[in-house]
């Protein structure tokens, strides 16, 4: 016959805060599904609420921050949708998407050289993102450099056409043309 030791209190705590260690983790996972839900239906101020409270929770889940972010842009808030993509890349700093998404941002703003760092960090990372070849692309093209951009395109459109992406397929073929005109034409001038 074995004898059993009753737990110690430290064993209790322990055991106690696993359990709400579990629960928090699991609601911060429910409040995060609920949010790409929100998210997805284009119902941005609620993604934004839940990924918050999802984020109040358990402020280490890195996609959270990054969909956050995406809402937060979506909604015309570009400074906060910054905040939340670098609160991602300081946790994780190997996200491709995260950095992309960052390079989306400041391309809106202007900021076109910061763009392509954050569209090559992206790139570095993935080399498979046909969509932030496409951006990257288009980013050398505002700043004149339109054999880097055409190179960009043509990779976004073979990455698109292995991956079924119709959309940046046209696009990118679209945006070679172009880069063959513009450089057609400055040869000429």
């Amino acid at each position: 016959m074995t004898s059993q030791q009753e737990p110690s209190s430290q064993d209790t705590v322990a055991n106690a805060e696993v359990v709400a260690n579990a629960e928090v983790g699991a609601n911060a996972a429910a409040l995060s599904r609920e949010a790409g839900e929100q998210l997805t239906a284009g119902r941005y101020e609620q993604a934004v609420a839940l990924y918050e409270r999802a984020l109040a929770l358990d402020a280490q889940r890195v996609d959270d921050w990054v969909n956050q972010g995406l809402a937060l842009w979506s909604l015309g808030r570009p400074e906060a949708a910054l905040a939340c993509y670098d609160r991602a890349l300081a946790l994780a700093p190997h996200h491709a998407i995260a950095w992309m998404n960052r390079g989306n941002i400041l391309a809106d703003g202007g900021q076109h050289e910061a763009a392509v760092a954050d569209y090559d960090k992206a790139l570095a990372l993935d080399s498979s993102l046909c969509r932030a070849w496409f951006n990257k692309g288009d980013e050398l093209g505002y700043l004149r450099r339109f054999i880097e951009a055409k190179a960009c395109f043509e990779n976004a459109r073979d990455l698109g056409h292995e991956q079924g992406d119709t959309e940046v397929v046209v696009q990118a073929r679209i945006m070679v043309q172009r880069c063959d005109d513009t450089l057609m034409n400055e040869s000429y001038s």
